[in-house]
């Protein structure tokens, strides 16, 4: 590994300017590799920022900094809400915590194949996949279980019992994603249940499949943000988010052009599921002045054709169509 000095004159030799004792001890605090090597460029490795100065380097490292600390409360709590409407509907609609009797009476989407299906054909198909994910999911859960009945005590408790692990015990031990794969393989009943629950929008969308791409879209950012990951580009999303998400936000919303390709469209998406969740108007207010005063600050700090990378010119009114949509009864 190269020293300090090392990696002080190999930035400089790559156009960099970096000097003095108190950069030395910058780069030293953030580190070479998560600092220059992960800011160089925006979601693309492509994509190299026109970075001529450490301090930039530095800045833009600030800034994904105080906005992981901005959002990292919201998100955590906001996936735990969600988990509680979600487990609420399902034992409603089970009548049991046992995993054996939900997998039976309400993990079962399967069912609803034909629902949406324009002929057999496709309707088969679709019976087919579903009938897979519902397999994948009760494997994953066994291997959830395997991995964590001596780690975790909410699961050895019930092991050293000998009872079943109820469903709430199973979901403090899923990722995101196990819960995403969850949501997904329930009846469509009660998907809709939830979706009433939290008050979403019927008619011109299919509220309960804009919802299960909410979750994995909201999967990404959280992830990235519990995990150190940078922010800033969205170089987080591991896949395409469906055009019916950004419809429904702008819709619900009154905002336009939201596409996932910046991260103001992200806090747009946190703060929906907020509102939707029952936060306090405080507390989502909290996030969106957060945002938009950490945002402003950097505006000041960084050259614009740096900032612009990663804030595009639509944020300012986005934000205030997310703050008007706070405000409504």
């Amino acid at each position: 590994m190269a020293t300090i000095n090392a990696l002080m004159k190999h930035l400089r030799a790559s156009g960099i300017q970096i000097s003095g004792s108190s950069q030395k001890k910058k780069l030293r605090k953030i580190g070479y590799y998560h600092s220059y090597k992960g800011y160089r460029f925006a979601r693309h490795s492509t994509n190299r920022l026109p970075l001529s100065d450490f301090s930039q380097i530095a800045a833009l490292h600030d800034f994904d900094m105080q906005l992981k600390a901005l959002m990292y409360e919201p998100l955590m709590t906001v996936e735990t809400a969600l988990k509680n409407r979600v487990l609420e509907a399902v034992l409603d609609h089970s009548a049991s915590e046992r995993f054996d009797v939900i997998y039976r009476k309400s993990l079962t989407s399967y069912k609803c194949c034909g629902r949406r299906a324009k002929n057999a054909r496709e309707a088969k198909a679709a019976y087919k996949r579903e009938w897979d994910k519902r397999l994948g999911l009760r494997t994953e859960v066994d291997r959830l279980i395997a991995q964590n009945h001596d780690s975790r005590a909410v699961v050895r408790h019930f092991r050293d019992q000998d009872r079943d692990i109820p469903i709430w015990a199973i979901f403090e031990i899923m990722t995101l994603g196990n819960f995403g794969a969850f949501y997904s393989c329930l009846h469509d009943d009660v998907k809709a249940e939830i979706c009433d629950d939290l008050k979403m929008p019927h008619g011109n969308f299919d509220s309960p499949v804009v919802l299960k791409k909410m979750i994995f879209a909201f999967k990404d950012l959280r992830n990235a943000v519990a995990h150190n990951g940078i922010v800033l580009d969205v170089r987080f999303k591991t896949g395409r988010i469906g055009k019916a998400v950004g419809e429904m936000l702008g819709f619900e919303m009154g905002a336009t052009s939201i596409d996932f390709e910046e991260l103001t469209d992200y806090i747009l998406l946190l703060t929906y599921l907020m509102v939707r969740l029952d936060f306090t108007k405080t507390e989502c207010r909290r996030l969106v002045q957060g945002y938009r005063e950490v945002t402003e600050r950097y505006r000041k700090i960084l050259p614009y054709n740096i900032y612009s990378q990663f804030i595009g010119s639509q944020a300012r009114s986005k934000l205030d169509a997310a703050e008007a949509f706070i405000k409504r009864p």
